[in-house]
C-alpha cells in the first residue's frame, strides 16, 4: 500500500513547481495539471481539504520566494559605507556553492585566476559550472587553464558576435549560486572591477530572480546568441 504522506509531499512538491512554473512563463495549463493530479489522487479529500493542501502549498512557496537584497560596492579603502565589498562577496558565493555556479563575464583578468582555480575545484566535486564570455579570444590567456578542464560539469558560452552591429557585446556581470543567490553588479572580473575601480551592484537572495536569470540564459543558448566553446 503506498504511504499517503509520501503522495501528499510528491504533490505538494509537483504543485510548488508548476507555482514557479506558472511565474516565470505564465502557463495557466502546467498549474491546472497540477491540480488535476491532486484531486484525482486525493478524491475522498473533501473540497475544503484539498483547498487546505493548495494553500500549504502557496504558503511553501512563498517563503521560497522571499527575497533579501543588499548592496554590494567596490570602492578605495578609505572610501566608508555601510555595504558588503564585491571581492568578499564574489569569494563568498564561489565557497559556498553546492549545486551550481553560473557566471557571466565581459572582461576576465589575470587577477581572478585564483578563483578560477576554486571554480575548477568546485566542478571536480560535481558542482555545475556555466560561464558565459563575451570574447573568448581576447580571454584566453587568462581562461586557458580552466578551459582545459571543459566536461560535463564545467561548460563555456561564447557571445555569438553580430556582424550587423559591431559594437554589440554581452555586457553583463552576473554570478548565481544554487539558484538561490545571484551577485547583479557593474564590476568585472578584474582587479579594477573587484579591488581597484567605483563599481555598485546588488546581491540578491531570491530563488524566483535567480531561476529567472537561469531561464533566460538557456533561451539565450536556444537562440544561439551564445553558442557553446
Amino acid at each position: 500500500m503506498r504511504n499517503p504522506s509520501i503522495r501528499a509531499e510528491y504533490l505538494a512538491a509537483k504543485i510548488i513547481q508548476a507555482i514557479e512554473t506558472y511565474s516565470l512563463r505564465e502557463m495557466d495549463s502546467v498549474l491546472e495539471d497540477a491540480i488535476n493530479e491532486l484531486q484525482k489522487q486525493f478524491s475522498n479529500c473533501s473540497e475544503e481539504e484539498l483547498n487546505d493542501i493548495l494553500s500549504l502549498c502557496f504558503e511553501m512557496y512563498n517563503a521560497k520566494s522571499s527575497e533579501k537584497i543588499e548592496l554590494v560596492v567596490t570602492a578605495p579603502d578609505t572610501f566608508k559605507i555601510k555595504a558588503k565589498k564585491t571581492r568578499d562577496v564574489v569569494k563568498q558565493l564561489l565557497n559556498g556553492a553546492e549545486k551550481s555556479i553560473i557566471l557571466t563575464g565581459y572582461s576576465v583578468s589575470d587577477f581572478f585566476l585564483e578563483m578560477l582555480d576554486l571554480i575548477i575545484s568546485k566542478s571536480q566535486q560535481g558542482v555545475y559550472v556555466r560561464f558565459y564570455v563575451n570574447d573568448i579570444d581576447r580571454h584566453k590567456e587568462s581562461l586557458e587553464r580552466m578551459l582545459s578542464y571543459q566536461g560535463k560539469y564545467l561548460r563555456f558560452f561564447e557571445y555569438v558576435k553580430n556582424n550587423e552591429d559591431k559594437m554589440s557585446a554581452s555586457h553583463a556581470k552576473i554570478i548565481s549560486v544554487d539558484s538561490e543567490r545571484v551577485l547583479v553588479s557593474s564590476a568585472n572580473l578584474s582587479y579594477h572591477g573587484l579591488s581597484g575601480n567605483v563599481e555598485m551592484g546588488f546581491l540578491v537572495e531570491s530563488i524566483d530572480k535567480s531561476k529567472q536569470i537561469e531561464e533566460l540564459l538557456k533561451q539565450l543558448v536556444k537562440m544561439e546568441i551564445y553558442k557553446r566553446v
